[in-house]
């Protein structure tokens, strides 16, 4: 709401030089007709300001919506202490059934899709989901049970890692595990056939 407040200031004081500068340059102009005009223009100004702060509402909201069905889900809760607690040194394999780790691989296929429409960007999704995207996208059992093995049905997972990586490398931010990274753990031809199957190889 501040921002929202500040931009709202910043408008109004150029709106009013600009309005200074037009009647101290042209003594002769309808000085009601520059008042309306910047009435239209802070009327517009409000307008955006308003649509700006409502969109910003939904995408929190959404948001939101998206934590709720991930914590209040038992067997994305189960499979997320599974992989948090996973064993690096040893890279055992894990007590948990295909399903359960298709279904948790499948909540963040979804981001990929929603990302491609527009609706979502990393950057609204990091702070909330990096860390639970990462833990299985880069556990090694995951892999072996799915992302390495198919990697063919695993199109959109792989895309979002690629770019979810650079977007954190981009921000400075740490990546978990990054030496299993798809790119790292694919072998390399495979893994270009896949980045370039939508055209979007960047």
């Amino acid at each position: 709401m501040k921002s929202k407040t500040r931009i709202i200031a910043y408008f109004i004081m150029i709106i009013i030089s600009v309005g200074t500068v037009i009647l101290s340059v042209n003594k002769g102009i309808d000085v009601v007709q520059v008042i309306s005009l910047l009435a239209a223009i802070l009327g517009v100004v409000l307008l955006a300001a308003e649509i700006y702060q409502s969109r910003k509402i939904t995408e929190a909201g959404f948001l939101a919506d998206l934590n709720a069905s991930f914590v209040t889900n038992d067997d994305y809760k189960k499979s997320y202490t599974l992989f948090e607690n996973y064993d690096f040194e040893n890279l055992p394999d894990l007590e948990m059934d295909n399903i359960h780790i298709s279904n948790y691989l499948t909540f963040f296929e979804i981001f990929q899709l929603l990302i491609d429409r527009g609706t979502l960007t990393i950057d609204m999704l990091n702070d909330l989901f990096g860390y639970r995207f990462f833990i299985a996208v880069h556990n090694p059992y995951v892999q072996r049970k799915k992302l390495v093995k198919s990697p063919k049905n695993f199109v959109n997972l792989y895309l979002l890692e690629r770019d979810w990586i650079k977007y954190r490398k981009n921000k400075g931010l740490p990546i978990f595990h990054e030496e299993y990274s798809l790119e790292n753990v694919v072998d390399k031809e495979v893994y270009e056939r896949i980045i370039k199957k939508k055209g979007l190889k960047k």
